[in-house]
């Protein structure tokens, strides 16, 4: 009997071989902190045949590569589902706060995971760098111990010059990059920043959170600056070991997760503080040119029929 008007089709023995075939090839690719093989089938082809390609460049970065040389290959995606040791229940009561390195270390590596397969794909194109990555966290609750990370960006090809063996991951759009570029800028990587902590209430929390006069509730204070502290020194150190001078393309989010905990006079609220920095490190040369600023005054309404680029600033 049809159900609902569709003849649902019971799946052959092969169907079923091959499709646990492919999930154990999958499985082993991971494993590896790679992508699935049918994923690199596809981008292979898509590289031999000439396939269309796909981007998420606005009609104004599109047009501006083209006239520096640079042409988009593909969208390319890192994705990694981690695993997260931690409990949040084992840090409930604590009579302290402080940092939680089990919670950073799983924060960072599944990040990592997710870059080092979109570097794979925009490897697999031949690509020269990756433009306006974006990162994106997936995590159910807070007491989830399952959490996605998702990378997305533009690969992009230079015509005329050799394909490097890793690609260049940049945070920053297309039209930058042209522009870091032209100055002598070199992006070297995408930096990472972050940290996690444990706010521990008082009850001189409980008070001020119960109370009718404004304050300020120094102790939530002190756990923000920590925290943030804790993502930019490690940030900074970053650079250093990359050989950077500096971050561009800065992003920085804070997340809070609020604890029930008992600290023996009762229910009070302890919370979990994640932040994170993401930016693009570069190398900036000392005799690099500068840019020149131009101002000027259009004495009409019209615009000026013209393709140039304009001067970048």
């Amino acid at each position: 009997m049809r159900f609902f008007g569709r003849n649902h089709q019971m799946p052959t023995r092969e169907d079923l071989r091959e499709q646990q075939q492919r999930a154990e090839k999958t499985i082993a690719a991971l494993e590896r902190g790679q992508i699935p093989p049918y994923v690199r089938n596809r981008i292979e082809s898509q590289k031999a045949q000439g396939q269309p390609w796909t981007s998420d460049l606005s009609v104004n970065e599109w047009l501006l590569l083209q006239q520096y040389g640079l042409k988009p290959v593909g969208m390319v995606m890192g994705s990694s589902v981690y695993h997260i040791g931690y409990s949040a229940t084992n840090y409930r009561g604590t009579w302290a706060s402080r940092r939680m390195p089990d919670l950073e270390a799983a924060l960072l590596e599944g990040r990592k995971l997710a870059l080092n397969r979109l570097q794979e794909e925009a490897q697999l194109l031949g690509a020269h760098a990756v433009v306006g990555i974006s990162l994106d966290t997936r995590l159910p609750d807070l007491h989830s111990h399952q959490t996605e990370f998702v990378a997305f960006g533009t690969a992009v090809l230079l015509d005329g010059l050799p394909v490097p063996k890793e690609p260049l991951l940049c945070t920053v759009s297309a039209v930058d990059f042209v522009k870091l570029m032209q100055s002598g800028t070199v992006p070297i990587s995408v930096g990472l920043g972050v940290s996690a902590y444990y706010q521990c209430s008082t009850r001189q929390d409980a008070w001020q959170e119960g109370s009718w006069y404004n304050q300020e509730m120094v102790h939530f204070s002190e756990s923000t600056y920590e925290v943030r502290h804790l993502a930019m020194r490690n940030l900074e150190r970053q650079i250093r070991d990359v050989g950077g001078t500096g971050v561009l393309a800065h992003e920085t989010f804070m997340k809070v997760y609020e604890m029930e905990a008992d600290h023996g006079a009762g229910e009070q609220t302890d919370h979990i503080l994640e932040f994170v920095a993401i930016g693009t490190i570069v190398s900036v040369a000392k005799n690099s040119p500068q840019p020149t600023i131009r101002m000027g005054i259009l004495m009409n309404d019209s615009t000026p029929n013209s393709t140039e680029p304009e001067e970048l600033a």
